[in-house]
């Protein structure tokens, strides 16, 4: 009932674990210890009842999750409330989410399980920031510098389009359409002054197919095909890989 009581909102609202245990147990007087187990007396409960088709409670057992997680982690977790999906604003669509942001929490278990862990990138900058932010103390460190035989690396931060209008991806105006035009516009200019292969990267899936969705209708994409072949990442491993291969094909012809 309180989870059904907080879906009721007309605006994004961010909560502390706390806060939330604390509202359910003024409104359900429902304590912090017995949501601990939750998850795991549901799953006991089935196994004894012999429940063969465990899809059925999968929504129950999702609740239950989140239960047991609320009551476990307090630091480091946030829970989001969304109105409606980003995708379509004007449908009333409530998202429940519970968010981890320590990413110490979320890698603890490999450190836990394996004895050696090796941790590479190529993005991996400044390297002495991510023992702080995954919570460990590294054995040996080693750091190669790249090396290219001409300078291929040419950083620009643009912060006007070509209308002169702020360009920014923040969550509350990324949407609009002046932002949507003049990121397609820098996107047709560098596509026709580009040569060779060109990566656009996107801060999520829904926010890509979002503005992917708009440069068609406004025949951005038409153009840049005139210059480049467009292929699009997906959640799919296997259309994302055909995807890749294509794009190396297209690269080296």
């Amino acid at each position: 009932l309180a989870m059904l009581l907080c879906l009721q909102v007309e605006h994004v609202v961010q909560e502390s674990p706390l806060a939330f245990l604390a509202q359910l147990l003024n409104e359900e007087d429902i304590e912090q210890k017995p949501l601990r187990f939750v998850s795991e007396r549901l799953r006991s409960l089935l196994r004894t009842l012999e429940v063969t088709d465990m899809q059925d409670f999968s929504p129950l057992m999702l609740v239950a999750d989140f239960a047991t997680l609320l009551a476990t982690y307090q630091k480091g977790f946030c829970i989001i409330i969304e109105p409606y999906d980003e995708r379509t604003p004007t449908l009333h669509d409530p998202l429940f989410q519970f968010c981890c942001n320590d990413a110490s929490i979320a890698i603890r278990p490999v450190f836990e399980r394996f004895q050696s862990v090796v941790i590479t990138s190529g993005t991996l900058s400044p390297i002495d920031m991510y023992p702080k932010i995954l919570g460990f103390e590294p054995r040996a460190v080693h750091s190669f510098s790249m090396s290219f035989a001409r300078n291929v690396i040419c950083p620009l931060v643009v912060t006007r389009g070509a209308d002169q209008a702020a360009l920014t991806s923040k969550f509350d105006v990324r949407s609009e359409g002046s932002t949507v035009r003049n990121y397609g516009k820098l996107l047709l200019d560098t596509a026709a002054a580009v040569p060779d292969g060109m990566v656009c990267f996107f801060t999520s899936y829904s926010y890509m197919q979002e503005i992917v969705r708009e440069w068609h209708s406004m025949g951005i994409l038409k153009q840049v095909l005139k210059h480049k072949l467009v292929f699009i990442e997906t959640t799919d491993v296997l259309e994302t890989t055909m995807a890749l291969e294509n794009f190396k094909r297209a690269c080296d012809c």
